[in-house]
């Protein structure tokens, strides 16, 4: 059976030289990789890497499986690695440098160990000639600083690509189940974090599975899903949204637009446990709860209606039966406190105090607003084609700018907002980055991405 994990990890490059070439080379350089590919990977997952990877390259022919005699396979390599490109207008490479830097990004997968084995297989059709640049590749990225970037053009885009798989690769797994009572806002601080709307939120109990939302750590417009029936791949939102509906227990591999996505991390969805409408959502619940292997439980309240006899069943059920190494009290909702009758700080002084009295220890209490975040988050991150309510996007802009009481990044440990502020260093949306920092959404990740 197919594992989704095996579809997190692809490469594309946005300015690489193949980009400007003749089709019939392209054609010929993209059904050598595969080749290649395939001497150590599963076809169907190297023919989805190269689909990703020639993408940005301005390439939408078929690849095609190379049955060639060992003879014709050789010239063939040597045609593509001789190939010169011309960067500037007294300045011309070779492919061979960039042909073997693509081969052991995209299938080596950022792993030194699989990347030597796939060393041994490739140098087995790539005649000795070739063998010192194979060598010379695997060295710069595994074991010194990478040196050829300038001399053969490896570029820095290209570099950071690898760098970011190297890091995911290495990071370990980490599941964070996000459990609650009914209408807490749950589903959508998941997208919050995630940055695009994938759980199911409204005001009425709509998580009726258990979905679990795995990190991709390269940028892409597609989701990929998987349950007991098997692997979907290239699905756009509303296919995504209509597999989830239908499956009891499913996963789902997208780029979060988080910090996040630079890590293993697996945010597991849980239904509300009160819904009286079906009692068995409270039931699937608990038996994930039970016996998931959890690193980090976050479990949401209102900031309105926590201390319910919902919260207390369920925390009481979560300290006699769940085993978790961090535990993270999210109050949502904050938004919609009152300036006049509600202090954030007496909102938290008083959830602890409730926490304590049914005997949890070594949490964390989380001040967030998960719809104001999610709402300039998207807006800050999609600027120039933002689709969804201005109205809402003002709205929350007002709010955690004027109101100094929902400065909720006070409650959490300083983060590096320059990082944040850098990456919109270009545009004036000051104000709006302002509100996103006080949403509290950027700290909660920030405690997520230390504790994964």
């Amino acid at each position: 059976m197919e594992d989704l994990r095996d579809y997190s990890i692809y490469y594309y490059s946005e300015d690489h030289p193949l980009k400007e070439e003749k089709k019939e080379f392209k054609k010929l350089y993209l059904n050598l990789l595969n080749h290649c590919g395939c001497l150590y990977l599963n076809n169907n997952i190297v023919r989805y890497k190269l689909n990703i990877f020639k993408e940005k390259l301005n390439f939408d022919d078929e690849i095609e499986e190379l049955n060639s005699d060992d003879k014709t396979l050789k010239k063939l390599f040597k045609k593509v690695l001789k190939q010169y490109f011309k960067l500037t207008r007294l300045k011309f490479y070779t492919y061979r440098y960039i042909f073997f830097f693509d081969c052991l990004v995209l299938f080596g997968e950022g792993n030194k160990r699989n990347t030597q084995i796939f060393m041994e297989e490739l140098k087995k059709i790539i005649v000795p000639l070739y063998h010192y640049e194979i060598d010379e590749v695997f060295k710069n990225l595994y074991l010194e600083k990478f040196n050829l970037d300038r001399k053969f053009f490896i570029s820095e885009e290209m570099l950071n690509k690898f760098y970011t798989i190297k890091n995911f690769t290495e990071s370990k797994e980490t599941n964070i189940v996000f459990t609650a009572t009914m209408s807490t806002g749950k589903s959508t601080l998941i997208n919050a974090i995630i940055g695009k709307e994938l759980a199911p939120s409204k005001a009425t109990a709509c998580t009726s599975n258990i979905t679990n939302f795995r990190a991709c750590p390269i940028e892409g417009n597609f989701y990929n899903y998987s349950d007991k029936n098997g692997v979907q791949i290239f699905l756009d939102l509303t296919e995504m949204k209509r597999f989830t509906g239908s499956s009891n227990y499913c996963y789902v591999n997208s780029y979060f637009n988080s910090i996040l996505s630079e890590k293993k991390v697996n945010i597991i969805d849980t239904p509300g446990v009160d819904y009286s409408m079906d009692i068995t959502h409270g039931d699937i619940t608990r038996n994930e709860l039970k016996n998931s292997n959890i690193d980090i439980l976050v479990y949401v309240m209102s900031a309105q209606n926590f201390g319910a006899k919902g919260d207390d069943e369920h925390l009481r059920f979560i300290r006699e039966n769940v085993k978790y190494k961090k535990l993270i009290l999210a109050i949502n909702m904050l938004d919609t406190s009152s300036s006049e009758d509600d202090s954030i700080l007496d909102i938290v002084s008083n959830i602890k105090k409730y926490l304590e009295k049914l005997k949890f220890k070594d949490f964390i209490i989380a001040p967030i607003s998960g719809r104001g975040g999610l709402v300039l988050k998207n807006y800050l991150n999609n600027y120039n084609s933002f689709k969804g309510d201005l109205e809402e996007v003002e709205h929350f802009k007002r709010k955690f700018t004027k109101r100094k009481d929902l400065e909720l990044a006070k409650f959490y440990p300083k983060i590096n907002e320059e990082f944040i502020l850098e990456k919109y260093k270009d545009r004036n949306l000051e104000e709006y980055l302002k509100a996103y920092v006080n949403t509290g959404l950027a700290n909660f990740e920030q405690i997520l991405y230390n504790f994964a």
